[in-house]
């Protein structure tokens, strides 16, 4: 099973910086999931939010900021026992080069797809990266830039095939896209099959579960056949699967 990190599990320590992925590699995650906008003079810098006010810094915003300033920002964990400076793409791709990643676009920019591309080239990287993106533009981006290279479906298709899953009539609304996901549970309801997960796998499609942040969603990867799970706790997916017999 590949475990990908989200946010270099967000839960836990300080999400998107380098401690929290060195931490999450410690713990076996074999990808990780990255939140990507353009710093004001053009740098790649990780941050889920423009407005920093969730990190407790309110007055400063990524899109209007110097990367250099936004380098001092400094994140806590959760529960604030742990602290990182925010940090860049490249940084992170150069402590960590040999992991698979999910690139979350938090904008659509041609600008900030141009510079990721050059990164990519300018470090040789591999192409083991999904796009996860938030508008039709941005999937034509992907395609123009990074041709061959697999996106999530946007939410607006996910939302209608996940309800029918949970009906488990999937397959009358599933997305076109080579790599889909959904939750274990919504509502407390399983969302997918084992029968569901099989068939998507046959046609030579992934199928990524999230967030997988307990026992029950582990296990109900587990059991349906998931082997690519998306969660905010490395730590305890290591402990689940050291578990099993």
């Amino acid at each position: 099973m590949k475990i990908y990190a989200h946010r270099g599990s967000s839960h836990i320590w300080p999400e998107n910086t380098v401690l929290a992925f060195e931490k999450a590699h410690g713990h076996g995650a074999t990808g990780f999931e990255v939140d990507l906008r353009l710093s004001g003079d053009g740098e790649i810098v990780l941050s889920h939010d423009d407005n920093l006010a969730r990190l407790g810094q309110p007055g400063i915003t990524v899109s209007q900021s110097r990367c250099n300033q936004l380098l001092a920002v400094e994140v806590t964990s959760p529960d604030k026992k742990l602290a990182a400076k925010l940090t860049t793409l490249r940084q992170v791709l150069v402590a960590f080069p040999d992991k698979d990643y999910i690139f979350d676009c938090k904008i659509t920019s041609e600008a900030m797809m141009v510079k990721l591309r050059s990164i990519l080239d300018d470090l040789g990287f591999h192409d083991r990266i999904w796009f996860l993106t938030w508008s039709q533009r941005a999937d034509r981006l992907v395609e123009e830039l990074f041709p061959g290279y697999a996106y999530f479906p946007r939410e607006n298709r996910i939302r209608p095939w996940g309800i029918l899953s949970l009906a488990g009539l999937g397959a009358l609304a599933e997305p076109h896209n080579p790599i889909l996901a959904l939750p274990p549970y919504s509502s407390g309801l399983p969302v997918f099959s084992r029968k569901q997960v099989g068939s998507v796998k046959r046609r030579g499609k992934v199928f990524l579960g999230y967030l997988v942040n307990s026992k029950r969603d582990y296990r109900r990867c587990r059991d349906t056949g998931i082997e690519h799970i998306l969660t905010d706790r490395v730590d305890l997916v290591a402990q689940y699967i050291s578990e099993e017999p």
